[in-house]
């Protein structure tokens, strides 16, 4: 990843090789309460559920399956499939516009990092707050894809609805390993040429990255009228520094050693560090976003479940 300038990057802490990603627990996602996941850029004001798009004509092209819910329009049914399985299914288009919920992931090496303070490794945490974002949107019927940032896009998983796309978009994100080499501003621009526009587009990362770089593509990603939601995801030893560590820290992505008395420099580090995450929140809101911090020592639903609670009533 290109790291951000030394005024506003914090100094680098104690690393390790990168490790295969463990298994998503999916049974924490078990409590995650009925939220609607919402979006400012919905076509027409549908805002839960299925969402119509004013285009319309020969041009619509069909997408896949998906199981009948209760007051769907029946000429949509397919019978020759019903017939075959016994079972409803509706043809989905292109063009209906469901809320399309494209979340990124970024495996940088820096994510690869838990201070063990009862807190989760920072991609874990990422993964399942992502894997939430996905479930919610399952739920209300809409499509969730993914995309995760390597040195270049690594992996894109484009937005279905399905159970099959589902078991599909689990096993691309808990499989990818953390990346030496990431650069986060240059896989947003890749996926704004992949994204239908009016599209959620959720990020989860620590957002170590060239500020700059980062604010263009926030801003091309506007441009094409995309929602966008920051989830910054942080360890409490980021946050707050609490340590008497003294020796060598290794920077996890670039590997460059420095020598830190910890103690001495944590003043000088946390208004540094406050003054970055408050640049990151600007260059969100700029774009018309939402910027939310997410500590790993935080429970992920708990957290993920009262941020969207309160985007809930901002967005009614």
């Amino acid at each position: 990843m290109t790291a951000p300038p030394s005024s506003a990057r914090p100094p680098p802490l104690p690393g390790r090789p990168p490790r295969r990603p463990r298994p998503l627990d999916l049974q924490l996602l078990a409590d995650l309460p009925s939220l609607e996941l919402r979006s400012r850029c919905l076509v027409d004001g549908f805002l839960c559920g299925r969402h119509r798009s004013p285009q319309k004509g020969s041009s619509v092209e069909f997408a896949e399956y998906r199981d009948y819910q209760l007051g769907d329009d029946l000429r949509r049914v397919d019978w020759r499939l019903f017939a075959r399985s016994d079972r409803l299914h509706v043809k989905q288009y292109e063009d209906e516009a469901q809320l399309r919920v494209f979340t990124v992931l970024d495996a940088s090496a820096s994510m690869d990092f838990s201070s063990g303070r009862g807190a989760l490794n920072k991609l874990d945490f990422a993964r399942l707050a992502l894997a939430g974002i996905a479930r919610l949107a399952q739920r209300q019927g809409d499509a969730f894809g993914l995309g995760v940032a390597g040195a270049e896009l690594a992996d894109f998983l484009r937005a279905r609805s399905s159970a099959a796309h589902w078991q599909t978009f689990i096993g691309r994100l808990e499989n990818f390993p953390p990346q030496r080499q990431t650069d986060l501003a240059r896989v947003l621009e890749s996926l704004a040429d992949l994204l239908p526009p009016r599209s959620l587009v959720v990020i989860a990362s620590d957002f170590y990255e060239d500020p700059p770089a980062l604010e263009a593509a926030l801003s091309r990603l506007r441009y094409d009228a995309h929602d966008l939601i920051g989830l910054h995801v942080l360890d409490p030893v980021e946050l707050d520094f609490e340590l008497d560590h003294t020796g060598i820290w290794v920077d996890a992505e670039s590997g460059a050693r420095q020598w830190l008395d910890a103690p001495v420099v944590r003043a000088g580090y946390l208004r540094r560090f406050q003054e970055f995450c408050a640049g990151l929140e600007e260059r969100f809101r700029a774009a018309g976003g939402d910027f939310v911090r997410l500590r790993t020592d935080e429970a992920p639903v708990a957290a993920l479940a009262g941020y969207l609670a309160a985007r809930r009533e901002r967005t009614r």
